[in-house]
């Protein structure tokens, strides 16, 4: 995992650690420090997006067999997270639950257990440049628009969570993708 710059850019204190949850729950922690405000809001808007860097749930990554750096589903994100997230949109989400994340560079828009979940990332230039990784555009996608109501209903077309709604997922199957076995089979 050490091939991850998280590892190398950032320093914790001794009693942190990115070996065990106890990263995790520090920032989860923080997170509901100010549960009040999300309360007042919820009070005032029945449209609430929330955001991370991080991915609440594993399924919003490709399978590991897919991905050319196998380790990147342990550095993503947590647990902890999606149970915050169900604690603000409720534990069945709702028609107007959005959550908007990162990390990964895979573009994504999908619903899970009444959640629409989004990334639409900048990514390296590099990405840009090859389109790698989804994303029709380049530009933001718009996620809430005032004018028309709302959070936008129309889904995005974003390769990786169009392929998963299409293709079962496959935990068990290690057989590596064509494209990530190909890679493997050059560099060995």
């Amino acid at each position: 995992m050490q091939a991850c710059k998280d590892f190398h850019a950032c320093k914790w204190p001794s009693t942190l650690s990115s070996s065990d949850l106890s990263l995790a729950k520090y920032f989860d922690e923080m997170n509901f420090k100010n549960f009040e405000v999300i309360r007042e809001i919820q009070e005032k808007s029945c449209k609430v997006i929330t955001f991370s860097h991080f991915l609440p749930r594993s399924e919003l990554c490709p399978e590991k067999r897919m991905l050319f750096y196998p380790n990147l589903p342990k550095v993503i994100g947590s647990d902890l997270l999606e149970a915050s997230l169900r604690k603000i949109h409720g534990p069945n989400g709702n028609p107007s639950a959005c959550h908007v994340f990162g990390h990964t560079h895979f573009c994504w828009d999908s619903i899970l257990d009444g959640i629409r979940y989004i990334q639409a990332p900048l990514a390296y230039p590099r990405e840009r440049k090859r389109r790698m990784n989804g994303g029709e555009e380049w530009l933001p996608f718009c996620i809430y628009d005032s004018c028309s109501g709302g959070i936008q209903n129309e889904s995005l077309s974003c390769y990786w969570s169009d392929y998963y709604r299409i293709q079962k997922r496959e935990p068990q199957n290690t057989e590596l993708a064509p494209w990530v076995a190909k890679y493997y089979y050059r560099t060995k």
